[in-house]
């Protein structure tokens, strides 16, 4: 049986951290994060969990302004030493080399000294639209990598297609379903003619739609819960404001971590209505799909790409029209019995995609690369 040790690059987001708690249930894990001076006094990082399974181990590196663009060369070779350094303790701990998970291009030059057989590219964004500039570094590491494994079905076809003769070694890798968001008690009464969106509020959200939704819906209650940001004013903020400003609708600002999974188990009916013109939300494979789902109520999306692949449990509508019948329809099979068996059957089907099946199935992928 193959052993395994991970060392896990840039893991500091809830679906890249997910996935290393997972890894470490069972094999020793470590995960990083880099941060320049001003980033990291802004934000004041700290890890998505406040407890860790006792193989998994975590570090936060803080470096000058540039240490990944301009400044880049001067710290390649200590930024490759410490990854070195790093996998040699788990070597010696594990008995094997570690495989490295790198989920960003810029880190392409940090992991050169690591065996291609041992490297593992994580691509969760579209980034020849988002950073064009790494166009270069994301090959390199395609071109190198054991494995690629693409969050998005979109992007895992889209890089099949720009790189043909590596396309076996590129794999769809949907994130998987976070335990504590799976609802625990689904027969609970949810907040009556309620239909609820989690997350940032930004230019992701086709806000004419839901302008046009919640005009048209006037008994449902929306609820917003997620901050704004404070930008100059263009079109799609003034349509926001107006949105937020209707009788029905709820806006809640930024909540707790732990709090969220409690909202998306209020809500009646939760929602995705982001536009579809939006090149990252085509490329993207959203969190909300996996919260929404274990949330075991009714989940709605506009025609997002990886939200088709879920035609059992997301309904996709396709104009205002669609979504507001849909939305009746819901509301009115949660007063009845059937809903909650709607519910287990649902809960059922996220349960079989936690992280900790995710993380077996890498496994798998690495047993047979």
């Amino acid at each position: 049986m193959e052993k395994f040790s991970f060392l896990f690059l840039s893991a500091n987001n809830p679906w890249t951290y997910g996935l290393a708690e997972a890894l470490a249930q069972n094999h020793l894990t470590h995960v990083n994060d880099f941060y320049d001076w001003k980033t990291y006094r802004l934000l004041q990082p700290s890890w998505p969990s406040q407890t860790t399974p006792s193989l998994l181990t975590r570090s936060m590196h803080v470096l000058p302004t540039g240490y990944a663009g301009k400044l880049e060369r001067l710290f390649r070779f200590y930024l490759q030493q410490l990854i070195q350094q790093w996998c040699r303790r788990l070597e010696r701990v594990s008995g094997e080399y570690p495989w490295v998970i790198a989920s960003h291009p810029y880190l392409a030059p940090w992991v050169r000294k690591v065996p291609q057989d041992k490297l593992i590219y994580y691509n969760y964004d579209d980034y020849l639209f988002s950073q064009p500039h790494r166009k270069e570094q994301e090959k390199e590491l395609i071109e190198r990598a054991s494995i690629t494994i693409c969050a998005s079905h979109s992007q895992f076809i889209t890089l099949r297609k720009l790189y043909p003769h590596r396309a076996d070694r590129i794999h769809h890798y949907p994130h998987g379903f976070v335990d504590s968001f799976l609802n625990p008690q689904p027969k609970n009464l949810t907040e009556p003619m309620s239909v609820g969106y989690i997350g940032n509020l930004t230019e992701r959200v086709d806000w004419k739609l839901v302008y046009e939704l919640v005009q048209a819906c006037p008994e449902v209650k929306f609820v917003f819960v997620g901050g704004l940001d404070k930008e100059e004013i263009v079109d799609w903020r003034l349509t926001r404001k107006a949105v937020l400003a209707l009788p029905n609708v709820q806006h809640i600002t930024e909540v707790p971590s732990e709090q969220v999974a409690k909202y998306y188990w209020s809500f009646a009916v939760n929602w995705i209505p982001y536009s579809i013109e939006n090149r990252f939300n085509q490329a993207s494979c959203p969190t909300k799909i996996m919260d929404g789902i274990a949330s075991g109520r009714p989940l709605i999306s506009t025609d997002i790409p990886e939200c088709r692949l879920y035609p059992e449990w997301i309904t996709i509508v396709h104009s205002p029209e669609d979504a507001i019948a849909q939305i009746h329809n819901y509301l009115a099979l949660s007063k009845r019995p059937e809903a909650y068996g709607r519910s287990l059957k649902q809960l059922e089907f996220a349960r079989q995609h936690t992280w900790q099946v995710r993380a077996q199935t890498l496994k798998d992928l690495l047993t047979i690369s």
